[in-house]
């Protein structure tokens, strides 16, 4: 059988004139009993990643000490509750939900407001990090004036399949894929993807020695958690001879590749129709 319950979304605000609040906890009330429960996210630390400068510990302060055993005005109470916090932390005019238990209707709340919510900031933050990545590359491409012509969109075929590289080019000794990482926010993601690029480029350099692979990665900043996982991931391509570079170091890589490049009108004349490098 189906309960009636209220629930307020708690939202925490980084940055007051941007406006840009994260979703971080649920509060349900039963209106009939006053029976409340709440719940918040155990990973306030990934907000450091997210939200750079907010002060995480005083957010962690802030919900730890909040209590809500029991609100007998049902959503007036949450009402109150979204009126007291206007700062660091909010909550949502309190809205109506069906579910089964009080139990229920929080889960079902936190998973909605809070979990998918969280999943959908993550993938938006790694599409516009490696869109980002590759819209620099781009720019300094043409700052760097490299011929039209000597860049191509290299493939190779690895053991695990056919691996598309994001860029590539044509030089003077040999063709160099280009590939980006986004690293921060997806670390195992990232791992496991460097691992592959390692492996099909091993297996494609056997085939074509003179195939080079540069791999442009999101460097984690200082201090965050996924610095571990980075230098693994940079150790695996590096063993299998690709070249690693921080993504705050486009420019001079793409400056190295520009050096290369052979001179305009020779480019057409002697390159390879394409980069590919087949079984």
């Amino acid at each position: 059988m189906m309960g009636a319950y209220s629930y307020t979304v708690s939202r925490f605000v980084p940055d007051p004139i941007r406006n840009e609040p994260v979703n971080i906890g649920v509060v349900v009330v039963d209106p009939d009993t006053g029976e409340a429960a709440h719940k918040f996210t155990s990973h306030l630390a990934s907000l450091k990643a997210r939200c750079p400068g907010a002060d995480i510990d005083t957010l962690s302060g802030v919900v730890k000490s909040i209590k809500v055993g029991s609100m007998p005005g049902g959503a007036d109470d949450l009402a109150d509750l979204a009126k007291r916090h206007r700062n660091l932390l909010q909550f949502t005019p309190p809205r109506a939900v069906e579910a089964p238990t009080l139990d229920g209707a929080l889960q079902s709340a936190f998973v909605r407001y809070v979990h998918q919510a969280a999943a959908a900031a993550a993938q938006a933050s790694r599409q516009g990090s490696k869109f980002q990545i590759l819209g620099t590359i781009d720019k300094e491409v043409r700052l760097a004036g490299i011929d039209k012509k000597a860049v191509q969109q290299p493939v190779f075929a690895g053991r695990r399949g056919t691996f598309r590289p994001d860029r590539g080019f044509v030089t003077e000794i040999a063709s160099v894929a280009l590939h980006v990482i986004a690293f921060v926010g997806r670390q195992k993601k990232a791992l496991t993807e460097s691992k592959v690029l390692a492996i099909d480029f091993e297996d494609a350099q056997a085939k074509k020695e003179d195939l080079e692979c540069t791999v442009v990665v999101e460097k984690p900043a200082q201090g965050d958690g996924e610095g571990e996982s980075y230098r693994q991931a940079s150790g695996h391509l590096q063993d299998k001879g690709c070249t690693v570079v921080p993504h705050l170091g486009i420019r001079k890589c793409i400056e190295e590749v520009q050096a290369r490049i052979r001179r305009p009108g020779t480019v057409g004349r002697h390159r390879q129709q394409e980069l590919a490098v087949h079984p």
